[in-house]
This record gives C-alpha cells, structure tokens and sequence, in this order.
C-alpha cells in the first residue's frame, strides 16, 4: 500500500491502517503512512513550525520523532492482523528507546519492521529515521 488519497483496499491488513492512519493524533503532527507491507510500515512527518524545539530554531523536536517511531510500529503490526483474528480494541507501547544521532531539520522518515510478535507483545525495530526520501 502506498500513501495518498482514494486508495483501493487490497489486502487483508488495508482497511486497518487506513483506519489508523486517520487517527487525530497522527493528523495533528501530519503523519502520513507512505508504505505498509507485512510486517513493515514507511511513514513520514513533515517539517512544520509548531514541532519547532524551544529556543533552538527548526530543529524537530524530539517527542514528535518519538512520535512517529511509536506510529510506524504500531502500523507495522497492524500488518499482521487477519481479518479472522479478534478484533483489536488498541495497541499500546510498553517500552520506548530512541537514540538520536542529529537533529531533524526538516521533513522525517521512520521505517518500522517487527522482529517478533505474540498473542499480547511484539518487538520491533525502526530501520530508519532520517530525512524523507519521498
């Protein structure tokens, strides 16, 4: 599945993350999902001013890259939700590390894949955090 508007539902996990992907949270920092397959999300925030860091012009701030790390893997996992499976009521995240290495100066990329998922954890890892490249 790529991104954009008037996307044709296909597999079993698109209803799903286009539902999630509307999410009022993700629209209020404009993340928007540019690629899903299973077991792996692409997802894209863009450079905006109110993500500016206090005091140090255009540079993102961290919590909103936290942000879109957290999202590219819960999407990542909503890859892997059958339509036979119970219906999921919400993911939530239990432990979040983030090393920054540069600060983001402008639009970002986080690429999420699952290592391993169960009935009620899965472990990811972000493959990717850096400017997009869309």
């Amino acid at each position: 599945m790529r991104g954009g508007e008037g996307l044709a539902v296909t597999r079993p996990w698109d209803a799903e993350i286009t539902e999630s992907g509307s999410g009022p949270y993700l629209r209020l920092l404009g993340i928007e999902i540019l690629e899903a397959d299973e077991g792996r999300a692409l997802l894209r925030m863009p450079w905006a001013d109110p993500l500016d860091t206090f005091r140090i012009n255009h540079v993102m701030h961290g919590g909103a890259i936290a942000s879109l790390i957290d999202a590219a893997a819960s999407m990542a996992l909503r890859t892997l939700h059958r339509p036979q499976d119970p219906p999921w009521r919400i993911t939530s995240t239990s432990d979040l590390n983030v090393t920054y290495l540069n600060a983001a100066t402008s639009d970002v990329t986080a690429e999420a894949r699952v290592l391993r998922s169960g009935r009620t954890i899965a472990f990811f890892q972000v493959d990717e955090i850096g400017r997009a490249h869309v």
